[in-house]
């Protein structure tokens, strides 16, 4: 199975730690391959850079017509809507929709850290067009922007666990990672998190590798 991961932002950094990560959580017999927004934002961080992230989001998808799946690569799901139509039959997850899927699994409470504020209405309005408003524990956002935490993840392990640890005292079950920075961290940082860990990234794989069965976490 060939996977297109679309980053719907303009930074090849953070396409290439998406790919590295998928590429640690697939087994034989899946490729990756990954597609940068031809233009848009660097980060997506604001209801704007979604707007126009949707359109880079369409031009990637029609650019890798060889692909039999793919992701679209940011905690927004921008242009998922539209992926899927354009797609055909072939699959297309969000790290948005999947993440917030997996993480209330089951009916658990769940919480989110993620990064930029100004995204809070949409993704209040997203878990709620998922059917999981109830299960909401709250929304946590961390003191650095994506670029920060894309290329400097190491600065934000402390306040992402104090985030988890806040999330449990809450009455969280488990925490979802949102974002694409968080790709496959779910897995490194599990073993230090006072929860079950999720991201994206993982979720949206374990959605379009055989039921899950070839994706570690």
């Amino acid at each position: 199975m060939r996977i297109l991961i679309a980053n719907p932002n303009t930074s090849a950094g953070i396409t290439a730690r998406m790919v590295e990560a998928a590429w640690a959580l697939v087994d034989g017999g899946v490729t990756i391959v990954g597609a940068t927004a031809p233009f848009g934002a660097p980060a997506l961080e604001t209801p704007a850079d979604l707007a126009t992230a949707e359109l880079a989001v369409a031009a990637m998808l029609g650019a890798h017509p060889d692909c039999e799946g793919a992701i679209v690569g940011a905690f927004g799901d921008p242009g998922l809507a539209r992926a899927r139509a354009a797609f055909g039959r072939r699959p297309v997850q969000g790290l948005g929709e999947a993440g917030l899927r997996a993480a209330g699994s089951g009916g658990r409470r769940f919480a989110v850290v993620t990064l930029g504020p100004a995204m809070r209405p949409a993704i209040e309005a997203r878990v709620s067009e998922l059917g999981l408003a109830d299960q909401m524990a709250g929304i946590a956002f961390l003191s650095g922007g994506v670029l920060d935490l894309a290329f400097e993840p190491w600065r934000y392990h402390g306040e992402i666990l104090e985030a988890v640890a806040a999330a449990r005292d809450r009455g969280a079950e488990a925490v979802l990672l949102g974002g694409a920075p968080f790709s496959g961290w779910s897995g490194r940082l599990q073993a230090k998190a006072a929860l079950p860990l999720l991201d994206g990234l993982t979720a949206a794989l374990n959605d379009l590798v055989a039921g899950g069965a070839a994706v570690g976490g």
